[in-house]
């Protein structure tokens, strides 16, 4: 079973991720976090397998997150699931280490896909 940790401060997208998530037989949500310092902790205590991270949170830039957490071991797998989905904030996240970079409008589909083809690994 892959372990996941949602960081974003929106409280309905992450009620509705863990409800697209449920059904998933190979991961299971193991945390959430609404800022950077809850990201950083969450991470550090449960050792996800994948974190599903946003750019813009309550005390922080997901980028910052994202360059924190490359920088522990293990390494989880870092899906970028924003609004701000841009090619600087793209290129930014890529350049800092992101393993995946979704869109929140368009690609919620492809996150989901992209876990299921991860978890089964």
């Amino acid at each position: 079973m892959k372990t996941i940790l949602i960081v974003d401060d929106s409280p309905s997208l992450r009620k509705d991720l863990k409800k697209l998530l449920q059904p998933l037989k190979n991961v299971k949500v193991i945390g959430e976090a609404v800022d950077s310092d809850g990201a950083i902790r969450q991470c550090n205590q449960l050792s996800p397998d994948f974190i599903i991270l946003d750019i813009d949170l309550k005390n922080g830039s997901g980028i910052d997150v994202l360059t924190k957490i490359k920088n522990n071991s293990p390494k989880p797998t870092i899906l970028m699931f924003t609004n701000y989905s841009n090619n600087a904030f793209r290129k930014a996240a890529m350049r800092r280490g992101a393993d995946y970079f979704f869109d929140k409008t368009n690609d919620v589909e492809k996150l989901i896909s992209t876990l299921i083809e991860l978890s089964a690994k």
